[in-house]
């Protein structure tokens, strides 16, 4: 986390004329006009976080002096009935950021937007832009924003399947993915209520399975899970989002063995949630089939680019993902605190990391 230098604004913002909540003419408008457009940057995405999480739609529409028009589509947060946050996205939820017409702003443009979010009165103000176009917004931060780095990873579908396949896969991946097709896996691709039933079941085993890694009692680990409430996410997904959703899963025997669920809208795929048997699906390579299945759908339709989210540098979660073509793109969340949240909550995380560390060191001090 690191601070930014000032860059002197360009535009008066007294020139560009706000409006809050955006409205959905404009917003459509603009997310059509947009090549970068992520699934998470749609009226519906906000509409469907709004009824099921609580949030205030805050979006901003841009009007600047030389007609041109963006939105930014924004999430609030209350607290004793006081808004003291604003969001695009809320942590967990996707990217956000800025739509403007053909994907990216002037300088001058950016430089505006952001000063806008500066004088905001709240505790934080957040934004979290496609990793594709952030560089662009990172290099006109004004001073006083708080630079938080992420490792996102896109795959570029350009060429179609083949191509991807060929060129962008890794041989480990292919590999691997012919492995998956050998093990007479039945996989489905229904957004149905026996789709959340199987996430609902492999998730639960998922939430164990970590518990009993950290060491940790299995009714904490699902109470931290019950807060994030995935299963119902995608419940409620389903019967909202049923549009942009596509879900993939795989069976062995009758018995669910990995479940992906991603977002689809224009140009993009984000592949947003999964659960897995993890003992089945490493027998089986049944992650990286599912993952395959769904590039190579994305390359029958209209998508250029298919997101496989965020990773911890050097992980294997990280590697898995260029196994399969994804290219890292380092981008940075940029976040204006009136109060060290960002601090805190990077204090507290830190804090739970090493009481995990210690847990699972011997009684002599050495790891198992």
């Amino acid at each position: 986390m690191t601070r930014t230098t000032r860059i002197p604004p360009a535009v008066d913002l007294r020139d560009v004329r706000v409006v809050s909540p955006a409205p959905r003419s404009a917003w459509r408008e603009v997310l059509d006009a947009d090549p970068f457009a992520l699934p998470t940057q749609t009226p519906e995405w906000t509409d469907w976080l709004c009824r099921t999480r609580r949030h205030t739609d805050a979006s901003r529409l841009y009007e600047f002096p030389h007609g041109r028009r963006m939105v930014l589509p924004l999430l609030s947060r209350t607290w004793a009935g006081v808004r003291v946050a604003e969001e695009s996205m809320p942590h967990g939820m996707g990217n956000g950021g800025v739509l403007v017409p053909g994907g990216k702003p002037s300088s001058a443009e950016a430089e505006a937007v952001l000063a806008d979010l500066a004088r905001r009165p709240l505790v934080r103000v957040s934004l979290s832009p496609n990793p594709l176009v952030a560089p662009t917004w990172a290099a006109v931060a004004p001073e006083g924003a708080l630079r938080v780095p992420l490792l996102g990873h896109v795959l570029d579908l350009e060429g179609g399947f083949e191509r991807v396949w060929s060129i962008r896969f890794h041989k480990v991946a292919r590999k691997n993915i012919r492995s998956g097709q050998k093990h007479g896996l039945e996989i489905r691709t229904d957004v149905d209520d026996r789709a959340v039933a199987d996430f609902t079941e492999l998730n639960r085993r998922s939430v164990d399975r970590w518990a009993q890694q950290r060491q940790q009692p299995r009714w904490l680990a699902r109470l931290v899970e019950q807060r994030r409430d995935r299963a119902h996410q995608l419940a409620s997904a389903v019967r909202l989002l049923r549009p942009m959703l596509r879900v993939w899963t795989a069976h062995l025997e009758g018995e669910p063995v990995a479940v992906n669920v991603f977002l689809t809208s224009g140009e993009h795929v984000v592949s947003w949630m999964s659960a897995i048997d993890k003992d089945r699906a490493q027998r089986t390579n049944a992650g990286a089939l599912l993952k395959s299945l769904a590039i190579e759908d994305a390359c029958r339709g209209d998508a250029r680019w298919f997101h496989f989210g965020d990773s911890d540098p050097g992980s294997g979660v990280a590697k898995f993902k260029e196994w399969l073509g994804a290219a890292p793109l380092s981008y940075e969340v940029l976040r204006f605190e009136r109060l060290p949240v960002t601090a805190a909550d990077q204090g507290l995380h830190a804090a739970a990391g090493r009481v995990l560390a210690l847990r699972h060191r011997r009684p002599d001090g050495e790891r198992p």
